[in-house]
C-alpha cells in the first residue's frame, strides 16, 4: 500500500511515529535540560514562567543549534536517535546531512509542521516512507540503523 508516497526505497527500514516520538522526548531530557539550565544561568530562572522574552529566543536557538550538530556530527543521530537505534538521513540517497539541510529541517520544517496544527509531524504515521512535511522540505528521512 502506497499512501501518497515517493520513492520508497523496500531496502530501507523507516522510522516510525512512535519511536521518533520516544527519541524526541529522551532528547528533550538529554539536550533540553542543559540548555534549560545554561540559559538560566545566564536569565535567571524566571524566565522559565515569563511571558516569552530574549531567554526564550536564546533557549530556542541553542536548541536547534545544538541538535543540527548532532546531526551533522554524529552520523544523523541526537542522543535520543541514537538510543532508539534511528537516524536522519538525506533522502533517497541516504547520505549524511549538511549544516544547511539540518538548519532548513529543524527552523523551516518544524515550524511548517506546527503551524499546520501539528499535522506535519502525524504525517509520519501515515506514510510508507514514514516522512513529516518537515522532511519534505528538507529532502531527510529517518531510518533505523543496520
Amino acid at each position: 500500500m502506497n499512501t501518497f508516497n515517493s520513492e520508497v526505497r523496500e531496502d530501507v527500514r523507516y522510522a516510525g511515529f512512535w519511536v521518533r516520538v520516544m527519541a524526541t522526548v529522551l532528547d528533550g531530557f538529554i539536550l533540553g535540560i542543559p540548555i534549560t539550565i545554561l540559559v538560566s544561568l545566564l536569565y535567571g530562572w524566571t524566565w522559565l514562567v515569563e511571558g516569552p522574552g530574549q531567554a526564550d529566543l536564546v533557549y530556542c536557538l541553542l536548541s536547534a543549534l545544538v541538535t543540527v550538530a548532532f546531526w551533522v556530527n554524529w552520523n544523523g543521530r541526537t542522543p535520543g536517535k541514537k538510543l532508539m537505534g534511528i537516524r536522519l538521513v538525506r533522502h533517497p540517497d541516504l547520505g549524511g546531512i549538511t549544516h544547511g539541510k539540518g538548519l532548513l529541517r529543524y527552523v523551516i520544517g518544524y515550524t511548517v509542521s506546527t503551524i499546520v496544527f501539528g499535522l506535519g509531524f502525524v504525517m509520519v504515521a501515515f506514510r510508507d516512507d514514514k516522512r513529516g512535511l518537515h522532511d519534505l522540505i528538507a529532502g531527510t528521512a529517518v531510518i533505523y540503523d543496520r
